[in-house]
């Protein structure tokens, strides 16, 4: 099992399906080097957190783990 499947429930491909979410929510990451963003949405019925940088027409995926109760509430604000 890849570590990040282990830790989190969740691998850098199935974290893909996170851009199937058209209310996903996309917001600049405090970061010193690269310029980065963190992107709330959900699959399923979970809400996932992934920090992200852009690569010419590319999406990197850095990190992907549940998100924290504060950018659920944020997410579920922007629907409104």
């Amino acid at each position: 099992m890849r570590p990040i499947k282990h830790k989190h429930g969740i691998d850098f491909v199935e974290a893909q399906e996170l851009w199937q979410d058209d209310k996903r929510i996309e917001i600049p990451a405090r970061t010193e080097d690269e310029i980065r963003f963190l992107t709330v949405g959900t699959i399923g019925n979970t809400h996932w957190s992934a920090v992200i940088t852009y690569r010419g027409d590319t999406i990197r995926i850095i990190s992907i783990r549940r998100s924290r109760q504060e950018e659920i509430d944020l997410y579920e604000s922007e629907r409104l």
